[in-house]
C-alpha cells in the first residue's frame, strides 16, 4: 500500500521528535539546580550550520540519564548519501572541562542509537545518543575550592575524507 508524502514526513517528524527528546527546539544552555539534586538539564548551540544538545537527566537511582541529539543541516540526499555508507556516521562523547587553559577531559562515550539517524528536508542529518552513567562518571573536579563540574559534549561527523566536531555548551554543575 502507498503512503502519502505528507503522511510519511508527519511520521518522519514525530520518530524524530521522539527519538531526539525534541532536542531539536532552539534551546539556550537552560541550567536549573536545586542543592545535590537538580532538575533536568539542557545545553544547546543554535547555529545556522548545526544544532547540537547535550542533557543530564537525573534518576531516581542516583544515576544520571545522558543524551547528545545533533542535526548537521544540509540537503536531504546529502545526509542521506552520508547514512547510506558503511559504519555509523557519528560518535559521540562528554569531556570535562575546567578552564580554557586545561586540556579537555575525556569521561566518556555516549552510544549512537542507530535508530535515530534519519536524513530529512527540514533538519538534514540528524541523531541522537543515550547511556546512563554514575555521579562519579561525571564528577570530573574533585579539588578542594572547586567542587563543581563542568562538562560538555562533543558529536564528531565521521565523514569521507575528515572529520568534523561538534561542541555543546557547557553544563555546570556538582556531581
Amino acid at each position: 500500500m502507498a503512503t502519502s508524502k505528507p503522511a510519511s514526513r508527519d511520521r518522519t517528524k514525530r520518530r524524530l521528535l521522539r527519538a531526539l527528546g525534541v532536542v531539536l527546539a532552539p534551546v539556550t544552555a537552560i541550567v536549573v539546580m536545586a542543592g545535590p539534586a537538580f532538575a533536568e538539564q539542557r545545553a544547546c548551540t543554535t547555529r545556522p550550520t548545526h544544532n547540537v544538545c547535550l542533557t543530564i537527566y537525573p534518576l531516581d537511582d542516583g544515576n544520571y540519564k545522558v543524551t547528545l541529539g545533533i542535526d548537521v543541516h544540509m540537503s536531504q540526499q546529502d545526509a542521506q548519501a552520508i547514512i547510506d555508507r558503511p559504519g555509523d556516521p557519528f560518535t559521540g562523547r562528554v569531556f570535562g572541562s575546567d578552564s580554557s587553559n586545561e586540556p579537555k577531559q575525556f569521561l566518556f562515550a555516549v552510544p549512537l542509537d542507530r535508530d535515530t539517524v534519519i536524513a530529512t528536508a527540514e533538519f538534514g542529518l540528524s541523531a541522537g545518543f543515550s547511556t546512563i552513567v554514575s555521579p562519579d562518571q561525571l564528577n570530573e573536579d574533585n579539588s578542594p575550592g572547586n567542587r563543581v563540574d563542568e562538562v560538555f559534549g562533543r558529536v564528531r561527523l565521521i565523514e569521507r575524507a575528515a572529520s568534523r566536531d561538534f561542541n555543546t555548551p557547557e553544563i555546570h554543575n556538582t556531581f
